[in-house]
C-alpha cells in the first residue's frame, strides 16, 4: 500500500527533483509534488497550502537553502524541512540543523531519504488541513 506524500520540492534540477521523487516512489510513498527554486516560489507555496515537507536542495541560483528555511520557519514552522544537497560539507550540514533544518541527505546517497522522510513524519503534527493563509485569519 502507498501512502500519499505532498513534498514541496525546493531545487533547480529538474533532473535532480526527478531522481528524488522515483527515490520517494520507490520507498512507497505516491508523491504529489511542486519543484520552484525562488524566495518568491516558495512564498506563494507555502502560504497556498500545507505540505507534508519540504525538499531543499542547499545552493541553487536563485536561493540558498538557509534563506529558504527562514520562509519556511516564519510561514510554516511545523513542517519537516529536509536539506538534500550533492556538495554541503559536515559543517555546513550541522549549521543547517542548529538553524532548524530537520536533517540532511546527500544526493549522492539519495537511499538515506526515504527513512529520513517517514522519520520526519513520524516526528510531525499531523498536517492541518487549511492552507496557512486559513490560520492567520482564525488567529
Amino acid at each position: 500500500m502507498t501512502e500519499r506524500l505532498e513534498a514541496l520540492l525546493i531545487e533547480d534540477s529538474e533532473d535532480d527533483a526527478t531522481l528524488i521523487v522515483h527515490e520517494l516512489e520507490h520507498g512507497g510513498y505516491e508523491v504529489l509534488f511542486e519543484r520552484i527554486d525562488t524566495s518568491d516560489a516558495i512564498e506563494e507555496a507555502l502560504q497556498r497550502k500545507a505540505w507534508d515537507i519540504i525538499l531543499c536542495d542547499h545552493a541553487m541560483p536563485h536561493i540558498c537553502a538557509p534563506e529558504a528555511l527562514q520562509i519556511a520557519q516564519r510561514l510554516c514552522p511545523e513542517t519537516p524541512f529536509v536539506v538534500v544537497s550533492g556538495w554541503m560539507n559536515d559543517e555546513l550540514a550541522e549549521s543547517a540543523r542548529k538553524e532548524g533544518a530537520r536533517d540532511f541527505v546527500r544526493k549522492n546517497n539519495l537511499m538515506k531519504l526515504v527513512p529520513v522522510v517517514q522519520r520526519e513524519l513520524k516526528k510531525a503534527k499531523p498536517k492541518v488541513k487549511k492552507s496557512p493563509k486559513d490560520k492567520k485569519k482564525r488567529g
